[in-house]
């Protein structure tokens, strides 16, 4: 019989309750008469597209003016898409979320410290030394021609002059009214400011005011803040971040949704340090996906808002976090930063490493069981894209290693091991037999060979006793 194989990643409080994992897989739904309505497919891998020329962190990512402009360490650095890159600046910070915004004349950065700007013929980064400019500048916007700043401590934020990041004035600034707590970050998002401070969000759109042209929604403020100012990101595919209770929303409209399960929701609880999260989203085949990584807890969680659903992501072997930091497309390409050896990838579905590094690849899937009988397993079968292993070295015969939980995830059994194909081998079957009997059982499948994985479903062949 067909059993409940394909979704998304459970596991909570209790792993009895549900053990679910979904590990450098994402599902992928079908509803045009396929061989199944869904599936799951593979992360994309990391594909090397350049190294500037700094092994540390990669701390921000931005497209602008036929350039990418990275920030590693220190050093800010313009790339063509021939993957020319020249140092054109040093911030006076090394570590940390840095935020850039790019208008029609100028690009603008700030690093928590200083802020800082460039022309599009500039060769260097210019230090922003206006008295007006805010003197700890904590995040950056751009809408309407005007580049807009927080300022720690403070619950308000300021405008330069049209695009101008070197020119501010010091009246030209607002303040949040229904509760005077911090601004801790402001985001531009389909026409209007999102001001995000510890416990409240206040959204103001451009009525074209000649005194101060952003001016407050009528009812626009929320009872929500940000834990997280980097996990706030904004782009065509929407507005996410982390709440003030550590809970994942979306913006739709002007109503900020909860996005993250309860199962989601307990693992980010139990990690110790959370505002250090950073968030990115990319667009990939259909896809919307939002990205969060937690660098102290070492956990990438993924939404993907397409199907709801959420996967973790993962580089190595070992379940550490996966490697990008933050994400920008450039010239056709999904580029991804390393968060500290200052390489930069390509999100790509058709590699299968990252950089060399194998990825890990689990799916433990829903509970089988028939009213807590006694259930003899004779075969379970997988039902993959087969034939997919490569000429040459790891990977020839790709294999797929199969264990078990009769203990609601708290033990596993040996591992099993089942060929998915060599190459060209389409019509190879992964099956695994005599597999014993349980009340209650949770496979899992992991796969590390460097191929093409397309998990279509799973069959199982049982019989269950009286008792």
């Amino acid at each position: 019989m067909e059993i409940p194989f394909i979704g998304g990643a459970y596991s909570g409080r209790s792993t009895n309750l549900n053990a679910q994992v979904c590990q450098n897989l994402y599902p992928e739904m079908d509803q045009q008469g396929g061989t199944n309505v869904a599936a799951l497919f593979g992360t994309p891998g990391l594909k090397l597209w350049t190294t500037p020329g700094t092994i540390a962190e990669v701390r921000a990512l931005y497209a602008w003016k036929d350039n990418l402009y990275a920030v590693v360490k220190d050093t800010l650095y313009r790339i063509t898409a021939l993957k020319v890159a020249t140092n054109v600046g040093t911030l006076n910070t090394r570590a940390g979320k840095v935020w850039i915004a790019g208008g029609t004349t100028h690009l603008c950065i700030v690093d928590g410290v200083d802020g800082y700007y460039q022309t599009e013929t500039a060769t260097t980064l210019t230090k922003i030394t206006d008295s007006d400019f805010p003197d700890r500048p904590t995040s950056l916007a751009y809408q309407d021609g005007y580049f807009i700043v927080t300022d720690q401590a403070s619950d308000s934020f300021w405008i330069s002059s049209s695009e101008d990041a070197s020119a501010w004035d010091g009246l030209d600034f607002a303040s949040a009214e229904d509760t005077p707590d911090d601004a801790i970050a402001v985001i531009s998002h389909n026409r209007n400011l999102w001001v995000f401070g510890e416990e409240t969000t206040e959204l103001f759109v451009n009525s074209g005011d000649t005194d101060f042209p952003f001016t407050r929604v009528s009812g626009g403020i929320a009872k929500i803040g940000t834990g997280a100012a980097g996990s706030l990101v904004a782009g065509h595919e929407g507005l996410f971040g982390l709440d003030n209770k550590w809970r994942v929303r979306q913006v739709e409209g002007y109503q900020a949704q909860v996005i993250s399960t309860p199962q989601v929701e307990y693992h980010i609880s139990e990690y110790e340090k959370k505002d250090d999260a950073r968030g990115y989203t990319y667009t990939q085949e259909g896809h919307v996906f939002y990205v969060l990584s937690f660098p102290s807890a070492d956990k990438t969680w993924v939404y993907d808002a397409s199907t709801k659903l959420w996967h973790m992501r993962s580089s190595g072997l070992k379940g550490r976090r996966h490697r990008s930091n933050c994400c920008a497309f450039f010239d056709g390409k999904h580029l991804v930063g390393d968060y500290e050896n200052g390489k930069i990838y390509e999100l790509d579905l058709d590699t299968y490493s990252d950089n060399g590094d194998a990825i890990r690849r689990i799916r433990a899937a829903p509970t089988v069981k028939n009213n807590l009988k006694r259930v003899f397993h004779y075969q379970f079968e997988v039902k993959f894209e087969a034939g997919t292993g490569l000429n040459v070295g790891q990977g020839t015969d790709p294999q797929a290693m199969l264990d078990w939980s009769d203990d609601g995830g708290h033990t596993w059994s040996n591992e099993h091991w089942a060929s998915m194909g060599k190459i060209g081998e389409y019509d190879r079957r992964a099956v695994w037999r005599r597999l014993g009997q349980s009340r209650e059982r949770v496979y899992r499948v992991t796969i590390t060979d460097p191929i093409k994985v397309v998990m279509i479903g799973a069959q199982l062949e049982t019989s269950a006793s009286a008792t």
